[in-house]
């Protein structure tokens, strides 16, 4: 029985180009997991990222191909067509007939990958029948912060603002989860706004790593896609050494990522063959969120003449 499975964690690069050039194929690979259509949703689909490069692999008849689990060896002149519908993804089989192709999907969208292994003509010249798969090649996610800067109206020390980053990506969510951080500067500033000095900076006020995304149960988390949001609190807003202070929250990407943006657990795992590259997906429009909150003023004595001014 052949069955396609599909890549699920990011390996090394030295492991990946040691599987594909001692074998010609991946096989009893424990990162890779088998499609069944029948399981419950969402794992009956394959969620992409659009213009990824995706590989996936068909399991050869075990008849055929004996020492295949054992070894990766596959019997010769076997050959494997891939087929895919919708728009024009780009397919390249691996050279020498093996078992494995990689696809790029350049559309948004359902697709359905088929593959059929094919017995050379000492066997029969036999057609197997086709084994299939679902795909949905979903946008990059993308995120912003929903939240309206404060540069007026602060009086005095002021209780913390809520602050919301609004994500965005078309995934089931049980799938969605998010690699990002946001970083806090405080600064004085002038009467105009002008930098006089920087109170603190803290890189990792929220800090969601590549291994620790946020996701449904993360407090402050709330799933309902394709619209997913993060919800947190600014810093008690104090006026520090009695002057104007600016409050700065930034949208910066988890330690690991290559460019600057937000990484989900689909486009993560997207850049398998990448790997150990993770690729940033960039920001929405609004990427700060600014807080000014004012001294009071202190208001000084009142001047008069003296009544012995003219005495």
């Amino acid at each position: 029985m052949r069955k396609i499975h599909f890549l699920r964690t990011v390996l090394s690069v030295a492991f990946a180009m040691l599987a594909f050039t001692a074998f010609g194929q991946i096989y009893n690979q424990p990162n890779y997991v088998e499609y069944n259509s029948g399981d419950p949703a969402p794992n009956d689909v394959e969620y992409v990222t659009v213009n990824k490069t995706i590989a996936y692999f068909a399991e050869p008849d075990p008849v055929y191909h004996p020492n295949y689990q054992a070894d990766g060896t596959l019997t010769a002149n076997f050959t494997w067509d891939w087929q895919a519908t919708l728009g024009a993804p780009t397919i390249v089989e691996a050279a020498g007939g093996a078992n494995r192709a990689t696809i790029v999907f350049p559309n948004t969208g359902s697709y359905t990958i088929t593959v059929q292994e094919i017995a050379p003509v000492a066997f029969g010249d036999c057609g197997g029948s086709l084994t299939t798969m679902n795909v949905t090649a979903v946008a990059a996610p993308t995120a912003l912060f929903s939240t309206v800067d404060i540069l007026t109206g602060l009086c005095g020390n002021t209780a913390a603002e809520a602050i919301n980053i609004a994500i965005t990506e078309n995934v089931p969510d049980a799938l969605a989860a998010f690699a990002f951080r946001v970083s806090e500067t405080v600064d004085n500033i002038d009467a105009s706004g002008t930098l006089l000095s920087n109170v603190s900076t803290n890189a990792t006020f929220v800090d969601f790593a590549l291994g620790a995304k946020a996701k449904s149960g993360t407090p402050g988390f709330s799933a309902a896609t394709p619209d997913f949001d993060y919800d947190f609190n600014s810093s008690a807003l104090d006026v520090e050494n009695n002057l104007r202070t600016r409050y700065t929250y930034t949208l910066t990407s988890a330690a690991g990522v290559t460019g600057n943006g937000i990484v989900s657990a689909i486009s993560h795992k997207s850049d398998y063959l990448a790997a150990p590259v993770v690729n940033a997906n960039a920001w929405g429009a609004k990427t700060t969120v600014v807080f000014i909150v004012n001294p009071a003023p202190v208001t000084g004595p009142i001047y008069h003449i003296p009544n012995n001014f003219n005495y």
